[in-house]
């Protein structure tokens, strides 16, 4: 039986994020397993790391046209088109590369190479990275609205298996998918792969820690404000945020008159990051099974978190971690003054937080349990 699974993850060329550190995590444990992963991205980060973790990568076509709403709608022939052609690439791919299975991680790829492996008879599966819930179910129970949504769930009926990362997601799924009656949906949650024995000699910075896009929805302007609010009382504490994102100079603008706010850019090393500070914090507006959190999670650093969509299922209020309100300053200084000031609730919290990482994040053994009996059924 052929050993080689295909990891489809199309995003814009520039873009890199945690659902795209997935992939490597995902092709690790794989290959620690006896598979043969193949990367197929048009993400140039991606491409980089997974060559120098030695994985094989197919470089994807991508459509630079993503917007089909409103007027554009009298260019879906256009985009059908392009699905055609798409589907005859994946179908070259599969022939050259002779998969057992396909886990396709992005919209265009969910049309064109489903139908390539069905075609082939190649095992589909479908993992979501909150892409359904941002924008590829919105307005799917409107007539004539969102018309690329809908035919994506008709192809959804022929998956093998819809894979929802976190139990958020997949109640979100059902729910607004409900009228296509799919059977086929499972979760199997996201997590990381167990590397905290590598970082037990990091020298531990007296900091809160951020790892993310700098971007808007991610919290950053309201986490700069709370932590101007405690840094004026407190003033041994900084704030590190690694990342990069579009936003970028906008908040390094909001943040310069505080020396003790640090922005690092991107790191190829986030888990060297987290390792080294004290705390870690997550003010998202939303979030799937975030991968930094997971990480934080791994690593036995204790998260403010917001109270949005995934987080819950990994940061339990005052027993793994705080949950604040999304878009609340006033929330996020008072957690930090929180942690800071009680010292042995927060080491407690750091332990029940590992715990939990062990029983429910150890993405080898979620892997290994979950997805590989899949492919081998």
């Amino acid at each position: 039986m052929s050993k080689t699974i295909f990891l489809i993850r199309n995003v814009t060329p520039s873009s890199y994020g945690g659902a795209e550190t997935y992939q490597l995590e995902l092709a690790e444990v794989l290959r620690h397993n006896g598979y043969k992963p193949i990367i197929v991205t048009s993400s140039e980060k991606l491409q980089e790391n997974a060559r120098a973790n030695k994985f094989t990568v197919i470089n994807a076509p991508y459509f630079k046209q993503q917007n089909w709403s409103g007027w554009r709608n009298i260019l879906l022939p256009i985009y059908m088109l392009k699905q055609i052609k798409l589907r005859k690439w994946y179908k070259q791919q599969i022939e050259k590369y002779q998969p057992v299975a396909l886990d396709i991680q992005s919209r265009d790829d969910w049309i064109a190479a489903s139908l390539a492996g069905k075609d082939t008879g190649v095992k589909v599966f479908w993992t979501d990275h909150i892409d359904f819930r941002t924008w590829v179910l919105q307005n799917l129970n409107e007539k004539y609205k969102n018309l690329i949504g809908k035919h994506i769930l008709k192809i959804a009926k022929d998956v093998d298996k819809i894979i929802m990362i976190s139990d958020f997601e997949a109640k979100y799924f059902r729910t607004v998918a409900a009228s296509y009656n799919l059977q086929n949906i499972v979760v199997i949650k996201n997590g990381v792969i167990d590397q905290k024995s590598l970082y037990e000699d990091e020298p531990i910075e007296n900091n809160f820690c951020y790892v993310g896009r700098i971007v808007k929805y991610k919290g950053v302007g309201e986490l700069i404000e709370a932590f101007n609010i405690f840094s004026d009382k407190n003033k041994t504490m900084t704030l590190d945020l690694y990342g990069t994102g579009p936003d970028f100079e906008k908040y390094q603008q909001l943040a310069e008159k505080n020396p003790r706010i640090i922005f690092h850019g991107f790191t190829d090393e986030p888990l060297e990051a987290i390792a080294r500070s004290k705390f870690f914090v997550l003010p998202s507006y939303y979030e799937g099974l975030s991968m930094s959190l997971l990480q934080a999670a791994m690593l036995g650093k204790v998260p403010i978190a917001t109270k949005e969509d995934g987080n819950p299922e990994i940061v339990e209020d005052h027993k793994t971690g705080l949950l604040v309100k999304s878009r609340s300053v006033n929330s996020l200084a008072r957690a930090m003054f929180e942690l800071v000031e009680n010292e042995a609730a927060s080491k407690q919290m750091s332990i029940n937080l590992r715990k939990k990482y062990e029983q429910e994040f150890d993405f080898e053994k979620t892997i290994q349990e979950k997805f590989i009996p899949l492919i081998e059924e």
